[in-house]
């Protein structure tokens, strides 16, 4: 992995407005990997039309579970991978199904992770979780050189990883709080692009 590859992860990708893309419109790619041999990241912002409760019913873990929490489409590709999201440094590197990204944040895939959502699920415990656990349905890819195209072009503005983003500002609201961690606004982005093409 070169140098400057290995910067852009831990981070954020912000859709430039309008990226085109409707898969990728408006969004916040939460950037967990990226290197010469591509990039993985999830979408953190494009709810799914489903709660934790219905997804984790149709994954077999009861009929009774009623968690009202929102699950998010983490991107195109396996739409039916799940994946949870969390603030949990406990999970370390180096256990099957895990994406360490930055310091605290996490990303697993593990069974006995959903197993533990689950459980808290049915005790009514995910209500204070503490690990701040988030459901993403897929994952967003790029091959060798793709991402770097793609930003090359302005289709996304690479950011620093922000946790309160992720766990603390609303979904509907992370595209443009992202944005403000340069000092921007998506508008003046669009003002920009257009007089750039003029």
């Amino acid at each position: 992995m070169n140098r400057e590859a290995s910067v852009l992860a831990p981070g954020f990708l912000i859709a430039s407005p309008p990226l085109g893309d409707p898969n990728f419109d408006k969004t916040v790619v939460l950037l967990a990997v990226h290197s010469e041999g591509g990039a993985l990241g999830f979408v953190v912002n494009r709810p799914a039309p489903m709660s934790l409760g219905e997804l984790l019913s149709f994954a077999g873990y009861g009929n009774d579970l009623k968690d009202p929490a929102p699950v998010y489409l983490g991107g195109p590709v396996q739409p039916s991978s799940g994946w949870i999201l969390c603030l949990d440094p406990a999970l370390g590197a180096e256990e099957t199904g895990v994406i360490p990204v930055g310091s605290r944040v996490r990303v697993t895939s593990s069974r006995s992770a959903f197993d533990a959502l689950a459980a808290d699920s049915v005790r009514g415990a995910a209500a204070t979780d503490t690990r701040r656990r988030t459901v993403l349905l897929g994952y967003s890819g790029w091959g060798p050189g793709q991402l770097e195209r793609e930003i090359a072009s302005g289709a996304w503005l690479p950011v620093p990883l922000d946790e309160r983003i992720l766990f603390d500002v609303a979904a509907e609201q992370r595209w443009e709080r992202s944005y403000g961690l340069l000092g921007l606004r998506p508008i003046e982005m669009l003002s920009m692009r257009s007089i750039g093409e003029a």
